[in-house]
């Protein structure tokens, strides 16, 4: 960060590199298109640049990078949506059947996510930040400018909600 700030282009270039993948798959995770995501990491960075100067030598890089990410992602759902059209869903399927076990895989996996966009955004973004980024709760109330207790709470009522959806999906299907 040293480096950065007195204008090292090429230590920029590597912080970029090390966290472009884990911004672009929390953003992902949080709008669930690849399109949006690919623009909003974008707009992450470019914001990066401009606070850069703001930021402070206390506490983890990581928790001031995934704030800017956090508050991107929520003015985003501010804004009104424009269309994007998955860059995956344009794409020719081979002929090729996937095997079983993958097929199944990413049904699991379309579940769980449709389950956590349903959440509410601030259990959302603590569900995320705590399962997909491992990250600990004091670094999720850092980034989301709350209390710990709050943050735990959220958790505990993501969770909660969750189970009570796939519980109610499980007697449906009876």
């Amino acid at each position: 960060m040293w480096r950065i700030k007195k204008g090292d282009q090429q230590a920029f270039d590597t912080l970029v590199r090390k966290h472009y993948q884990n911004i672009y798959s929390y953003c992902i995770r949080r709008t669930g298109n690849q399109v949006v995501a690919a623009d909003l990491t974008q707009d992450i960075f470019l914001k990066l640049v401009k606070a850069i100067y703001n930021y402070h030598f206390t506490g983890k890089f990581t928790n001031f990078l995934f704030t800017i990410a956090v508050n991107t992602c929520n003015d985003y759902y501010k804004k009104p949506q424009q269309s994007y059209e998955d860059i995956d869903s344009l794409r020719k399927s081979d002929s090729k059947p996937e095997p079983i076990e993958s097929v199944i895989q990413k049904e699991e996996a379309k579940a769980i996510k449709q389950k956590v966009d349903a959440l509410p955004d601030i259990q959302k973004d603590a569900i995320i930040l705590y399962y997909y980024h491992d990250m600990k709760a004091k670094d999720i109330a850092k980034i989301m400018g709350v209390s710990l207790p709050t943050v735990k709470s959220r958790l505990k009522q993501g969770k909660d909600k969750l189970k009570k959806m796939f519980s109610e999906e499980d007697y449906f299907e009876r």
